[in-house]
């Protein structure tokens, strides 16, 4: 959780973000609990209860939810379309790779999210969204509009700047406002025909002090959208957040079932459904999963293999095989020499080697351009991809 790269100013908090090749969600929106999707009658208020151990006593938390007078309450299609509307927030507070946000004087105006429901379904990763689709991102935009999420016995709600959960009985809005701005353009015949709906959501102002305030979650968009199974999608989250610095994470299921809870009864049922999003993790290549083999009720995420670091490191020592890689990519002799700056050569060799992995696990689909855009902004890349000093 958090950037070691944040940058301090006295009105504005600035950190490196790649926009487009990686996200970044609020904390409470990943550790919230979002229902599974469900047939049948909708529900419109639910109370979800989980325990958290501290100090060696268990502590009951919990939160009350109440949504949509028609639809219901908020499900995992919509956790993925306020995942996707945070990312749009950021993309637009983004520049060459450095996103800026403000500290002091935040207007309404500065929290607003302006987009089009089309442009939401692409940043969601529909190729060609089609009007059920979009009808449905519009169904859940009401939804997140209408949830009120109250914290229930020692607090659900994290509160970053204070460092505790929030114990009274609050209300807090995942998102504040909505209005719509549509374009007519006139058509051959004379008549004023809809070419473009956009819409102006304003985030909550909770959020975003949770986001100045370092509470956010970054994570590989590619893998992300690499799965469109949405309890996969929330796991892959969770790990993330529980790993911290680390390279693993592991949990129970009774605690994956706890996060992701179903309208389900049967224990058996539920647990098969968190164990066929795990398998598509695995089978995806978006994180390892291993079962504990005393325990098989224990998983663990593993996000990096041990030998990963020392294979990448054999590739690109010498200037021949980065030349080539050059050409691979398909630069021409000219290009090659506009952009194989001897004084970059150890970005370049750290560079390629995480264009291999990434194309490896088919997050890439121009690496020609996606390598000159990386290089333009001097993305920022981990240490594992550099040699020492001296090797």
């Amino acid at each position: 959780m958090g950037n070691n790269n944040l940058i301090k100013k006295q009105k504005a908090k600035i950190f490196r973000y790649n926009a487009g090749i990686e996200g970044a969600v609020e904390g409470n929106t990943v550790q919230l609990p979002f229902v599974a999707e469900y047939k049948g009658d909708r529900q419109t208020l639910m109370e979800y209860i989980w325990y958290t151990k501290e100090n060696n006593q268990l502590i009951k938390r919990g939160i009350e939810v109440s949504g949509h007078g028609e639809f219901g309450v908020p499900t995992l299609r919509e956790y993925d379309v306020l995942v996707s509307l945070q990312r749009l927030f950021l993309n637009q507070k983004t520049d060459h790779g450095r996103c800026e946000l403000k500290t002091e004087d935040v207007s309404d105006d500065y929290l607003t999210i302006n987009f089009t429901i089309y442009q939401l379904a692409k940043e969601m990763g529909y190729k060609s969204p089609n009007s059920s689709v979009l009808n449905n991102l519009r169904k859940s935009i009401k939804i997140l509009l209408s949830t009120t999420i109250t914290g229930k016995h020692s607090g659900g709600i994290y509160d970053v700047k204070k460092k505790k959960y929030i114990e009274e009985e609050i209300g807090f809005h995942l998102l504040e406002s909505v209005h719509s701005c549509i374009e007519y353009e006139e058509n051959e015949n004379n008549e004023l025909v809809e070419v473009d709906n956009k819409l102006r959501i304003k985030l909550s102002r909770f959020t975003y002090n949770q986001m100045i305030n370092d509470y956010k979650l970054f994570y590989d968009k590619g893998l992300y959208l690499k799965t469109k199974n949405l309890m996969a999608r929330k796991l892959y989250h969770l790990a993330l957040q529980w790993k911290g610095s680390n390279n693993f994470a592991w949990a129970n299921i009774n605690t994956l079932m706890e996060k992701i809870p179903m309208i389900e009864s049967q224990e058996k049922y539920r647990k098969r459904y968190i164990k066929k999003a795990l398998k598509i993790l695995h089978d995806k290549e978006i994180v390892k999963i291993k079962y504990d083999e005393k325990n098989k009720d224990l998983v663990y995420f593993v996000f990096n293999d041990n030998e990963e670091p020392g294979f990448l490191l054999t590739r690109y020592n010498k200037f021949s095989e980065i030349r080539d890689a050059f050409y691979n990519l398909g630069f021409t002799l000219d290009e090659v020499d506009e952009y194989l700056d001897i004084q970059e050569i150890r970005y370049i060799q750290a560079l390629l080697r995480y264009m291999d992995l990434q194309l490896k696990r088919d997050n890439i689909v121009k690496p020609k351009e996606y390598f000159k855009k990386c290089l333009k902004q001097r993305i920022k890349l981990d240490g594992r991809f550099f040699n020492q000093i001296g090797d």
